[in-house]
């Protein structure tokens, strides 16, 4: 498999930020996962870089490695080639043709490695089932084993069971090209925002409910906590991307729930504090207040400047849709549902 890596071309795309891509194209071949490190090692692509895949697949247990290199980096997926249009390069903001491609095979599996991941209609996106191609003495049991390696790899993508079951109704001599809503449906393809996932999780003298998505604003989650002897908390993970003191020193922060619908200002009541690449945001919250995080139908964070300021950062309202049980079970196990 061949890369190549394109970087902002002008000042103004430079300070605009983006304009970064990954074109990955040819047939994945024994030791492309070795190369591949090597380039993102030479050329350093920041988190969220598209990565543009064109091939009609090749070795199965490589394309796993480079899915899972993609998925390590942050970077998001797509179809095709992205080049800079040699007849429109005079402008500040240098103009990049997007050809359609295919993703076929094995290949399938390194554009599930994506945290955001794009097809177009023009695309061509095809499965089949996945077997060795040369014959071997031991093949049963390798096929075994490499069945095993491509679930769990699914699995750990994300990604709906159907697109296993999908690639191994399609004999191997044969393929069978995936219609876009089909993908959308199975979340194959998520385009700028994916399905929050919720789940409840136990700790020391606590417990939590947490919803948790990726979008092109970044990696959020948001939690409602409950403490042994503290009470009920928010608390709010929020990919700073470089936003890390306005995030921390806005005057403002309101809960948002149901959308915009009701806000709930917790200035005075909230920590803010960096770990890593994320902004944290906790605040106490009555039983009151806990009740209407586990019966909405959303809920998230925003910070501004003040209250006339008419942008924000933060976290817009995650549907609890997926997640609705284990709120209110939660909150009615730990308090009852007549409070």
């Amino acid at each position: 498999m061949q890369f190549e890596f394109t970087e902002p071309q002008t000042e103004i795309e430079k300070l605009f930020g983006g304009h970064f891509s990954i074109n990955a194209f040819g047939p994945i071949k024994l030791g492309d996962v070795e190369k591949f490190q090597a380039f993102i090692g030479k050329h350093a692509p920041p988190m969220r870089t598209p990565v543009y895949i064109n091939s009609g697949g090749g070795h199965v247990e490589t394309a796993i490695g480079l899915g899972r290199i993609i998925r390590d980096h942050w970077y998001s997926t797509h179809v095709g080639m992205n080049v800079i249009d040699v007849k429109h390069n005079s402008s500040p903001l240098i103009r990049r043709k997007r050809t359609s491609g295919k993703c076929i095979s094995a290949a399938t599996l390194m554009f599930l490695g994506g945290r955001l991941r794009y097809i177009r209609k023009e695309d061509r996106f095809g499965v089949h089932q996945f077997s060795f191609k040369d014959p071997i003495p031991n093949k049963v049991q390798l096929s075994q084993q490499l069945s095993a390696k491509i679930s769990r790899y699914v699995f750990d993508m994300g990604i709906d069971t159907e697109f296993l079951e999908l690639s191994s109704s399609t004999p191997n001599d044969n393929v069978d090209f995936i219609e876009h809503e089909k993908l959308t449906k199975i979340g194959v393809v998520t385009g700028g925002e994916t399905d929050a996932k919720w789940s409840i999780h136990p700790g020391k003298n606590s417990m939590y409910v947490r919803g948790e998505r990726d979008s092109l604003y970044g990696h959020h989650k948001v939690m409602l906590s409950y403490v042994k002897g503290g009470g009920f908390f928010f608390h709010a993970v929020i990919e700073a991307q470089g936003r890390y003191e306005e995030l921390t020193n806005f005057g403002l922060v309101e809960l948002v729930v149901d959308g915009e619908r009701l806000r709930i200002d917790i200035s005075d009541r909230c920590d803010r504090f960096t770990v890593g690449l994320y902004v944290n945001v906790i605040a106490m919250l009555t039983n009151k207040e806990a009740k209407v995080l586990a019966y909405s139908e959303s809920f998230g964070v925003q910070i501004r400047f003040s209250l006339e300021a008419p942008m924000f950062l933060g976290i817009s309202a995650i549907p609890t849709r997926g997640g609705t049980d284990e709120l209110i079970s939660f909150y009615e196990c730990l308090v009852g549902p007549s409070e």
